[in-house]
C-alpha cells in the first residue's frame, strides 16, 4: 500500500468552533485556502446583504449540511465548517456525514489574541463583547460562552442529543 498516495489524498472536514466576534471566519479564510468554506450564515446572506431571521435557523442549518453532503458527494478534499458549533449536538450532522463519506474530523478555535481566552482557557467575555460584525448583542455572546462544550470528541458528538431530544 502506498502510504504517501493514500496521506496525499487524505479528505478532510474541519470544524472551526467559537463564540461570535472571536474571529471564525478570519481563520476559515486561512484554513480553507485549498478547499471550500460553507457557513449558515451564508444562508442569510444570499442576495449580498446580511439579513438575518431567527425563524429560518432550522431551515439554515439544513440548507448548510445538504451543501457540505453535496461537496462530500464530489470528494472535495477540503471542507471548512465556519459556525459558532458551540454544543457537541451542533455539530452531530457533519461528524455523521464525514464519517458516511470517509472525512477525517478536525476541530479547530480562533486563537489570535492572547486575551481571546481566560488563564483557564476559557472563552473571555471581557474582550469579546462588541466586536463580532452580525449585530449579535453581548448578552447573546454571555450564554454562547456559558454554553460552549469545550474539547469535543467525535463520540462525544454522536452520543450527543439536541435539548429537544432528551
Amino acid at each position: 500500500m502506498n502510504w504517501y498516495k493514500m496521506a496525499e489524498t487524505e479528505k478532510k472536514l474541519i470544524i472551526l468552533r467559537g463564540v461570535s466576534g472571536s474571529g471564525k471566519s478570519s481563520l476559515a479564510k486561512e484554513l480553507g485556502k485549498n478547499g471550500v468554506i460553507y457557513s449558515t450564515d451564508d444562508f442569510f446572506n444570499q442576495t449580498g446583504e446580511y439579513l438575518f431571521d431567527a425563524k429560518k435557523l432550522g431551515q439554515a442549518h439544513q440548507w448548510n449540511q445538504k451543501r457540505t453532503e453535496e461537496a462530500m458527494q464530489q470528494e472535495m478534499p477540503l471542507i471548512v465548517i465556519d459556525n459558532t458549533s458551540t454544543q457537541r449536538f451542533e455539530m452531530k450532522s457533519y461528524v455523521q456525514l464525514a464519517r458516511q463519506y470517509g472525512y477525517k474530523v478536525e476541530f479547530a478555535q480562533p486563537n489570535w489574541h492572547p486575551d481571546l481566552y481566560t488563564p483557564e482557557g476559557k472563552w473571555n467575555y471581557e474582550f469579546l463583547k462588541g466586536k463580532n460584525t452580525h449585530g449579535v448583542n453581548d448578552d447573546m455572546i454571555k450564554r454562547m460562552i456559558d454554553r460552549f462544550d469545550y474539547n469535543p470528541t467525535e463520540e462525544d458528538i454522536l452520543k450527543s442529543k439536541a435539548p429537544w431530544e432528551k
